[in-house]
This record gives structure tokens, sequence and C-alpha cells, in this order.
């Protein structure tokens, strides 16, 4: 993607549409290029004055843009919706999961630092080669296709479109179609002048 504000959005409505529409708490994608960790890195300063900007213009739809991580191979931008996604993170059976692996899951400032702590595991995977796979809980995945995932080291699933579905494939097709309407309808309404703001707020239709 060209690393300005155009070039942001149509990544942001190419890769986030359902969390735009409501319908997702979170969604991940890669800026191609060569991101460094540190302040003095020309790219990741644009890139960042770039988030500054979107993240004022959807403020009121309740949507915030984070960079997770900044790497060699491209840069993690999260698009989320904090409170959809804290209430999915608060569920249960996913705290149980998240404290499992580490993670502060209550407590002043726990939903910021969950997120920092992801971060800082998808920085670190750049060198280890380990990647989180509890990532799929921040992005809305269900629960019991993550867990099942890394047990089965993502192997023998039952279909994949978004994730690697363990159960209930016909629900996860369903839902895959849902996301690719809601997509198709955003990239149609961003070339016809709307914008990211405009798809977050619900001041335009979404076909979802």
């Amino acid at each position: 993607m060209t690393l300005d504000r155009f070039g942001l959005e149509h990544a942001i409505v190419r890769h986030c549409s359902p969390t735009l529409a409501g319908i997702k708490p979170g969604c991940l994608f890669n800026v191609p290029g060569s991101f460094s960790p540190s302040p003095a890195c020309e790219r990741g300063r644009a890139l960042d004055a770039l988030v500054a900007r979107e993240n004022e213009a959807l403020a009121p739809s309740g949507v915030r843009v984070r960079v997770l991580a900044r790497r060699s191979c491209g840069a993690l931008v999260f698009v989320y919706r904090p409170e959809l996604l804290g209430s999915h993170l608060r569920e249960a059976r996913v705290a149980e999961l998240l404290r499992g692996w580490g993670y502060a899951t209550n407590g002043p400032g726990w939903f910021e630092g969950v997120l920092a702590q992801l971060g800082a595991r998808l920085q670190a995977q750049a060198c280890s080669g380990e990647f989180p796979h509890e990532v799929g809980l921040f992005l809305g995945y269900p629960t019991d296709d993550v867990v099942a995932f890394i047990e089965h080291e993502g192997r023998d699933y039952l279909c994949c479109g978004c994730w690697k579905v363990y159960s209930h494939p016909e629900r996860a097709q369903a839902c895959f179609a849902s996301y690719r309407r809601c997509t198709q309808a955003c990239l149609a309404l961003l070339e016809t002048g709307s914008t990211v703001a405009d798809l977050a707020s619900g001041h335009v239709a979404i076909a979802a």
C-alpha cells in the first residue's frame, strides 16, 4: 500500500470493514515495508501520523486504530472497537484462556495492558518465529476454534476462511459470507466518496 491517507484508508476498508460495521470486534492487517521500533524510523513516523489522523476522525464512532508491532517485514495495524472487544475479552472462558497464556485480564488499565502485551508478543515473533495464536481471540474468532487450532497445530480443520474452523462449519461459512458482503459494500462506498469515518459512524448503509 502507498503510505498516505488514501492508502491507509483503503487498507482499513479492505481488511477491516466488519469492524467498521460493528459486526467484528477487531481486525489486523500488515503494512508492507521495513519498520523499526526506533522513534527515528522515518517510515514509522509517517505511519504514526496517518494513524493519529484516522483516530481523530474515527473517535466519534468508537473505532480505534493502533500500530501493534513494527518489524522488518511490515507493521501490524489493529483496527478495533474497544467496547465490543473489551466485552468479548471479559467473557469468562476467554479471560481464563488469556490468563493461562500470561495476560493480566483485570485491574486498572487491564484493557490497554493486554493490547500492549499482545503487541510485544507480535513484535517478539519477528525474532523468535513463534506466532502468538491467541491473537484469534482479539479478532473475535470463536473460542473453540482458536483453542482447537493451537491443539491441532493448524491441521485437521473442517473448512477455512477468515480462520480455520473446527466446529460449526455451516455457521462459520455464513459468517465468512457476511464479512465478504460487508467488505464489498464498504469498498464500493469508499470508491464513491464515503470516508472511513462515514462507514464507521453508520451514516451510510452497509450490507452485512
